[in-house]
C-alpha cells in the first residue's frame, strides 16, 4: 500500500488511580516509524475510553469505576496541554463513550448496570444535561445481567446499535436529535454463549461484524437502510484450530479500503486477520501475536498502513504493519506505558 507518511496524535487511556498519569498524549511518526511522549494527565481514574471531537479540540472520557462518570477536557495544542471542563455522573459503571453524528450529544454505554444515557453537548463542547437513560437492569434472575459494553452510530443514518454482552443481545436505536432520545426499532438475539463486545462497519457495503468476548467469534450482519431487516450472515472463530486454552475476542476494526477486518483475542494475545469478500463475508488470513499480553484495545491509522495494540497487561503498545495483503507484520516499535485500554489516533499533519 502507498500511503503518505502522516504524524499523528494519539491519545492513550490507561487504568489507574485517581493520583496517577491515566491519559496519555503521544505522537506517532509514521515515516520516522517513532512515537514521542508530548504530556500527560492526572485527574481522573480508570479512562477506560475516551474520543476526540472533529475539531479535535475537545476529548471526552468515561471513568469506569461503580458510580463512574464521563468527562469533558479541552486540548491545547499550542500548549500541548490537556485540561478537564467539566464531567457527569453516567448512573452506571461506564466502559464506552462515543459522540453523536453531529457532535452535539454523547452516549455512554454502562457495563456496570447495563444501561446507556445520553447527555447534551452546548457550542462550546461542554457536556450539559441528561436528555435520555435507557437502563436494561433486571432482578428476574441472578444469571441475567446486562452488561451494555458499547453504543455506535451507523454512519449516515440516525441509528444506533447497541451490544448487550451479558443478555447476549444487540439493540438498535432510532436517534430523535430534537428532544435527544433513543427509541428502541429491534433488539437482535445473538447466538447462544456469543458475548457481543464491540461493533465494526464496512465502509462501503451495507455489513456490520460484531466480536464476541465470550465464545471468540466475528458475526456477520447485513441490513437495509432503514434497518427494517437485519440477518446474520456467517459466524467465523476468530482462533486458530490449533489454539488450547481460554480466550476472550476483544476489539474489531475494518481497514479503511474496506478490504480487510482485524480482531483482537486476549488469550492467544493476537491479533485475527480476515479478508472481506465482495458480498462482505470473511475469510481467514492469518493470526499475529502482539508481543505482549491482553491486546484489549488497537486502532487501524486512518489513511495509513500501521496498526497499534494496547496490550493491557505488559503495558506497552505494539506498532505494527500491514502487507499487500492484509497481514501484519512487526516493526520492531514499541513504547512503554502503564495498563493501555484505548488507543484513540487523529493525524496532525
Amino acid at each position: 500500500m502507498n500511503k503518505e507518511k502522516k504524524s499523528y496524535d494519539l491519545f492513550i487511556g490507561c487504568y489507574g488511580r485517581q493520583d496517577e498519569e491515566t491519559i496519555h498524549w503521544l505522537e506517532f511518526d509514521a515515516k520516522q516509524e517513532t512515537i514521542r511522549k508530548v504530556t500527560s494527565f492526572t485527574g481522573i481514574e480508570n479512562p477506560s475510553f475516551l474520543t476526540v471531537n472533529r475539531k479535535k479540540d475537545h476529548l471526552y472520557a468515561i471513568s469506569e469505576v461503580d458510580n463512574g462518570e464521563v468527562v469533558c477536557f479541552g486540548i491545547d495544542h499550542q500548549e500541548k496541554k490537556i485540561h478537564e471542563i467539566n464531567r457527569h455522573f453516567t448512573k452506571g459503571g461506564p466502559c464506552y463513550v462515543e459522540l453523536g453524528a453531529n457532535e452535539d450529544y454523547i452516549f455512554t454505554a454502562n457495563y456496570g448496570g447495563g444501561s446507556i444515557v445520553v447527555h447534551a453537548l452546548n457550542e462550546n463542547g461542554e457536556i450539559e444535561k441528561e436528555t435520555d437513560f435507557i437502563t436494561y437492569h433486571s432482578k428476574k434472575s441472578a444469571s441475567e445481567v446486562s452488561n451494555v459494553h458499547m453504543i455506535t452510530n451507523i454512519s449516515k443514518t440516525p441509528y444506533y446499535i447497541a451490544t448487550d454482552l451479558g443478555l447476549n443481545k444487540l439493540y438498535v436505536y432510532r436517534f430523535d436529535h430534537v428532544r435527544g432520545h433513543l427509541e428502541q426499532v429491534h433488539e437482535i438475539i445473538m447466538p447462544d454463549g456469543s458475548g457481543p463486545r464491540h461493533i465494526t462497519f464496512h465502509p462501503t457495503l451495507n455489513r456490520f461484524y460484531v466480536v464476541n468476548e465470550f465464545n471468540s467469534t466475528v458475526l456477520v450482519y447485513s441490513y437495509d437502510q432503514q434497518l427494517a431487516n437485519v440477518t446474520l450472515e456467517q459466524v467465523v472463530s476468530t482462533l486458530p484450530d490449533t489454539f488450547e486454552g481460554d480466550n476472550y475476542g476483544a476489539h474489531i476494526e475494518t481497514s479503511s479500503s474496506g478490504k480487510y477486518l482485524y480482531v483482537s483475542n486476549r488469550g492467544q494475545h493476537a491479533i485475527a486477520v480476515f479478508e472481506i469478500l465482495l458480498d462482505g463475508k470473511l475469510k481467514v488470513i492469518s493470526h499475529t501475536e502482539t508481543k505482549g499480553e491482553w491486546p484489549r484495545h488497537f486502532t487501524v491509522l486512518p489513511d495509513s498502513d500501521f496498526v497499534l495494540v494496547a496490550n493491557e497487561h505488559t503495558d506497552n503498545i505494539v506498532v505494527m504493519k500491514m502487507s499487500k495483503n492484509g497481514e501484519l507484520q512487526h516493526t520492531g516499535l514499541t513504547y512503554a506505558v502503564n495498563k493501555p485500554v484505548c488507543i484513540h489516533a487523529m493525524p496532525n499533519t
